[in-house]
């Protein structure tokens, strides 16, 4: 089956390019694209995409105006064609080798979903660490989901899983919100520990406090609305 990487972009002018060579090294000879969307990046990632789709199977996307990483991310898997979808981030926080690592867990073991968590997170700082650890055991409570790594963004699922759970959300609350209305469907959902390398080039905008504080209402009203729906 075709595999679509969706990656969301912004201002990855130092990561975009290697990134997307070394996942095509490792694909090589599977049947495969990349879908990215710049979120109205401000430095060179435009031009670096328009250079790479004449090399590389390639099809990218342009938010006309800043729209944050759940819109992004959003438009990237309406965008992908493939049957099956794998996400991660610019900054590549795994090997390349956990993308056919996890297409043989799908393949072997006939889930839907396969999402990577991580084995070691020292290199995050202990604030970071803390803010996860925190955020991982509310959304547990909360909505009963057993996922050790929510927000990693290392996760392969199945189209038809994005298409079914269709999600909504606009901020950081989107790897929460696809996994746990794929988990009240009935999907099967599959975790494997991999290693990760913290960002070394360029800067995160998924850790200041307006990211967090929007984290949270993200979650509080989908907990909400759940409940107004008697689940």
């Amino acid at each position: 089956m075709k595999l679509s990487v969706v990656i969301p972009a912004y201002n990855e002018e130092e990561n975009l390019e290697r990134t997307l060579r070394v996942i095509a090294r490792e694909l090589e000879g599977l049947d495969y694209e990349f879908v990215v969307v710049d979120d109205a990046s401000t430095d060179a990632t435009p031009e670096i995409l328009k250079d790479l789709s004449r090399e590389l199977p390639l099809r990218f996307f342009r938010n006309e105006r800043n729209m944050k990483l759940g819109y992004t991310l959003r438009r990237g898997l309406k965008e992908a064609r493939g049957e099956l979808v794998f996400y991660t981030d610019c900054d590549l926080p795994c090997l390349p080798s956990v993308i056919t690592y996890a297409l043989k867990i799908m393949e072997v073991y006939d889930c839907d979903l396969v999402l990577a968590y991580r084995l070691d997170r020292t290199g995050e700082g202990l604030l970071r660490r803390m803010y996860s650890s925190v955020y991982n055991a509310m959304v547990r409570v909360l909505f009963g989901l057993k996922v050790r790594d929510v927000n990693f963004a290392c996760k392969l699922m199945k189209k038809r899983v994005v298409d079914e759970v269709d999600p909504e959300s606009s901020g950081s609350f989107i790897d929460a919100e696809i996994l746990i209305k794929a988990h009240r469907k009935g999907f099967k959902i599959l975790q494997f520990g991999a290693d990760y390398f913290p960002r070394i080039r360029g800067t995160s905008t998924l850790a200041g406090v307006g990211v967090i504080f929007k984290l949270l209402r993200e979650m509080f009203a989908f907990r909400l609305k759940l409940w107004f729906k008697g689940d």
